[in-house]
């Protein structure tokens, strides 16, 4: 219970933040990359900063060791690759990040609703689907 309720306020305080920011990742870049603006761009370094300082002080605060990456199970690790460039590209197709539309589609816009739906079918798609062809192909 205590993880359901801690879920649901830190995600009204991050939707509230994320509306009023106009965060959005994909977008950072994009504009950075076409017109030089910055301004979406500082909500990704703050995200990376953020979660650089954080991941080691949570492992400190709760005594467990932290994280190796030193042999990762190489498939794996293409596989995520390969995933996050996939919902990162379709993302830009859709004029922006998979946030940006959780956020867009709270504010009622039809558009992103649909994205999500999308989105949460290819999730249901993939761990009903593909996860046991790959898990039985895989070492």
């Amino acid at each position: 219970m205590t993880a359901a309720i801690s879920t649901f306020i830190i995600g009204i305080i991050l939707g509230y933040l994320g509306q009023r920011s106009r965060m959005c990742f994909v977008g950072g870049i994009r504009d950075f990359v076409l017109v030089r603006d910055t301004y979406l761009l500082r909500g990704l370094i703050a995200f990376g900063l953020t979660a650089w300082l954080t991941f080691p002080m949570t492992g400190l605060i709760l005594g467990s060791r932290p994280l190796s990456f030193t042999n990762p199970d190489g498939v794996a690790v293409l596989l995520t690759i390969f995933g996050g460039f996939g919902v990162g590209y379709v993302s830009t197709l859709a004029n922006g990040c998979p946030f940006r539309q959780h956020v867009l589609a709270a504010q009622g816009v039809r558009s992103s609703i649909a994205y999500l739906a999308g989105f949460l079918a290819g999730a249901v798609i993939f761990h009903s689907w593909i996860e046991p062809l790959l898990l039985r192909f895989l070492p």
